[in-house]
């Protein structure tokens, strides 16, 4: 089982090449009939379908879907090992994607906040820098993505510096903070983190997660020329 996982660790680094995301889940999946209940398998099972439903291009029922697999595989992973911050950090992640499939409104509805928060709090608590800053990315997000009057600019940007602080590389931190200050009517500043976003090659901390957001920084770059 071990070799299994190790496998699957060395095609996280490579996710976004074609056909090596079906070859980690069948690592991971076989790893899993050998022992349903071990932590590291779960939590890199919640990690990989968080990925999956974090993919811009997927349908809102395949996020929700997946994202809300994510979510039990880490609580899993939690209930397993409460002192692991793996498992509450992508059942946080997943929730996250799940709410933003079904609609943030009906998110709300089911309790999803306080059940959101209370995952990634634990995260936090045990390692703040896990991720690479994705724990203030996720923060982040979160205060940003509220409706009014949930939603929280001053949190939301205290946030996403404190991810591009612990990691200065943070392509997606940048990214969302460059929605933020659109949002909030700050073009020029969002333009500069969106190029600071693009000045370097991925690979100074993972490389198809820093793909994936620079395609989005482009995105963003393009429509605010127009």
């Amino acid at each position: 089982m071990a070799t299994l996982v190790s496998r699957s660790d060395e095609q996280w680094k490579v996710r976004d090449e074609p056909g090596v995301l079906d070859q980690m889940r069948a690592e991971l999946e076989r790893a899993q009939k050998l022992a349903p209940d071990d932590y590291g398998v779960l939590w890199r099972l919640a990690r990989l379908d968080f990925w999956v439903s974090d993919d811009p291009a997927l349908p809102e029922e395949d996020r929700s879907r997946l994202g809300k697999r994510a979510w039990e595989l880490g609580d899993r992973a939690a209930a397993v090992n409460p002192n692991g911050v793996e498992g509450w950090y992508f059942a946080a992640l997943g929730m996250g994607n799940y709410s933003l499939g079904i609609g943030i409104l009906k998110a709300l509805g089911q309790g999803i906040e306080g059940k959101f928060k209370e995952r990634l709090s634990k995260a936090e608590k045990l390692d703040p820098r896990y991720h690479e800053g994705g724990v203030y990315n996720a923060w982040g997000r979160f205060y940003f993505k509220l409706p009014w009057p949930k939603y929280d600019a001053k949190k939301s940007e205290q946030n996403l510096r404190k991810s591009i602080q612990l990691n200065p590389s943070n392509v997606r931190g940048r990214v969302y903070l460059a929605e933020l200050y659109i949002k909030e009517g700050h073009p020029k500043e969002a333009r500069k983190l969106l190029e600071e976003a693009l000045a370097h090659e991925p690979g100074a901390y993972d490389a198809p997660e820093e793909r994936r957001s620079q395609k989005r920084a482009r995105e963003l770059l393009a429509e605010l020329k127009h």
